[in-house]
């Protein structure tokens, strides 16, 4: 086990540091490995396990249980999520999609997103274990309990409560009220819980000893998932026994696109890699180089924002859990669909005046094997997510992206577990491909996402962020391939955000007034966020540096977190 006294050591670390969340308090560098997660603890569990001789594998997976732990605003075992994996001695590539699933019983839900969005009845079946244990199974090296140590370590002993979660805490406090189980964990005699207290969970790490202990069946098996099913039901959800234990992950292989040279593998359908690889694909009809950075020339973010504005319009019109839609795939992702849309672009205004009246577009000639249906919602613009990226000594990556959907799920903790939100990202109109049918996967913005130079990892990324997750990545790929950046300087460099179910381009302010002033001359509605904004997204990254095979991380300043090296 990890020893309690290096526990103790950390967690003096965080109380005398207590900002330590967006600090470079640790080496960001290496040559044997880096881990860049949304919480400095969750970092040190997965440098611990390749220091114990694990995998890259090994060590996202215990980033991914401790995560869940620290940052139980984002993710955790009640969630769902995906992850891109590459083994770079076979370079073999591979996705798992643990994403939830809607019940069995979805038909019989009478479901408002405004309504019961912070309900029983907005929980699907969670993910999360399944994929994370599938991941260690297929691809890891250390025993599980191994990997779980650091996450039943920081739920039986505490960790310190650091600024950003105690500011969601008092964010939220109303809805962490509605439910005594939730408000027993981070309330105190009905006051949110503050930075620098120690947060102690023993009824989680109760749950993930006995995942430890089980695997598998410990969670969705039993007396446990017998207790979250009646739990649930109690609270007016209606999950039964049969969606836990027939809940299955799926192992496939990423969506694979190309930009300038370099391979693109991101997550496959119905989650947003598609989204990425056009963009990508549209954006290499223009030189971007030659027009200047996106923060210092008009000209270059208006088509960025466009081809934004018509990636989203494409993927609300035709992207949905492919086991009941036939998703275009090679029409979406193929280079002269990304042609054509491109030249639809007027590159001196924005055309037509409105973002929601942008059209998809048509890829029949490109894919002929879809399905036309009619896309009228969009999915929720809010969203709480974490990302973390990993690289081992032999140059295994992964990228990883798990969500409870809304910021703390629906707030309901059934025993010890904060189960997510994941019924407000359907649609609930029966024209759209997104409707809610049962045992549907719904549509997700997370695109983890590596990038390969001659077979070699270049480029290791996600974000959370909601809707706004593809325009971020797409941000971050282009400042480090068109503009040079490394990964720390490309974290830092002000985002923008649209799309067609959008008023306002939105913009960080490190965007020059110039920009806006000319961007709003070119018709765009500008909105204007102070300093970098969570907004936008928190971004956990890796380069290798392909001379000298050095990584580098970078933890976004947005989020905080912490990139750790050696």
């Amino acid at each position: 086990m990890i020893k309690r006294t290096l526990h103790l050591v950390l967690l003096l670390v965080l109380i005398l540091n207590p900002g330590i969340r967006g600090q470079s308090a640790y080496p960001s560098t290496g040559m044997n490995g880096v881990a860049a997660t949304a919480h400095p603890l969750a970092s040190a569990a997965a440098i611990d396990m390749l220091k114990s001789g694990g995998n890259a594998v090994d060590a996202a997976v215990a980033a991914a249980f401790t995560i869940g732990v620290v940052e139980p605003d984002g993710s955790g075992l009640g969630g769902g999520g995906g992850m891109v994996i590459y083994l770079k001695n076979t370079q073999e590539s591979w996705f798992i999609n643990y994403y939830g699933r809607s019940s069995e019983r979805a038909a019989e839900l009478d479901f408002s997103s405004s309504r019961d969005h912070s309900t029983a009845k907005a929980i699907g079946v969670p993910g999360t274990v399944a994929g994370l244990l599938m991941a260690h199974e297929k691809f890891g090296s250390l025993p599980l309990k191994k990997v779980m140590e650091p996450a039943i370590s920081h739920a039986e002993y505490g960790f310190p409560i650091d600024q950003t979660l105690a500011k969601l805490i008092m964010d939220n406090i109303d809805k962490i009220m509605s439910d005594t189980a939730t408000a027993s964990v981070f309330l105190d005699d009905g006051f949110p819980r503050m930075e620098g207290e120690i947060l102690v969970q023993r009824e989680l790490g109760r749950v993930l000893r006995l995942i430890a202990e089980k695997g598998r069946d410990g969670f969705y098996e039993g007396e446990l998932a017998r207790s979250f099913t009646e739990g649930i039901r109690a609270r007016g959800g209606v999950l039964t026994e049969k969606d836990f234990s027939s809940y299955q992950p799926e192992l496939t292989v990423p969506l694979h696109g190309t930009y300038r040279g370099y391979d693109i593998l991101s997550s496959n359908v119905p989650q947003s890699g598609i989204s990425l690889i056009q963009g990508l694909n549209m954006l290499e009809n223009f030189d971007l180089k030659a027009s200047g950075h996106y923060s210092e020339s008009a000209k270059t973010l208006h088509i960025m924002a466009e081809v934004d504005k018509l990636i989203y319009a494409d993927r609300y019109q035709y992207l949905a859990d492919p086991d009941f839609v036939t998703v275009p795939v090679a029409g979406l992702t193929s280079k002269e669909y990304a042609l054509q849309r491109f030249n639809s672009i007027n590159q001196s205004r924005l055309d037509p005046p409105r973002y929601r009246d942008a059209e998809h577009g048509d890829p029949e000639k490109f894919d002929k094997s879809y399905m036309k249906e009619p896309v009228l919602d969009a999915e929720p613009a809010g969203g709480h997510t974490t990302h973390l990226s990993v690289i081992d000594k032999d140059g295994n990556a992964v990228a990883l992206t798990q969500t409870l959907g809304l910021s703390f799920g629906t707030e309901q903790t059934v025993p010890g577990v904060l189960f997510n939100s994941a019924m407000t990202n359907y649609s609930y109109n029966a024209e759209n491909v997104n409707y809610l049918q049962y045992s549907k996967q719904c549509r997700t913005s997370i695109t983890p996402t590596v990038i390969l130079k001659e077979g070699n990892p270049f480029l290791i990324l996600g974000s959370p962020g909601a809707s706004r997750i593809i325009s971020t990545i797409i941000e971050l790929v282009v400042n480090v391939i068109d503009f040079g950046m490394d990964v720390n300087e490309a974290n830092l460099a002000p985002r923008f955000y649209c799309q067609k179910f959008e008023d306002y381009l939105h913009l960080e302010s490190g965007i020059k007034p110039e920009v806006r002033a000319e961007l709003e001359w070119m018709g765009h509605p500008v909105k204007v966020y102070e300093g970098i904004d969570l907004f936008f997204g928190g971004a956990q990254m890796i380069h290798v540096d392909p001379l000298t095979g050095e990584y580098s991380g970078s933890a976004d300043k947005r989020r905080g977190g912490v990139a750790i090296g050696y």
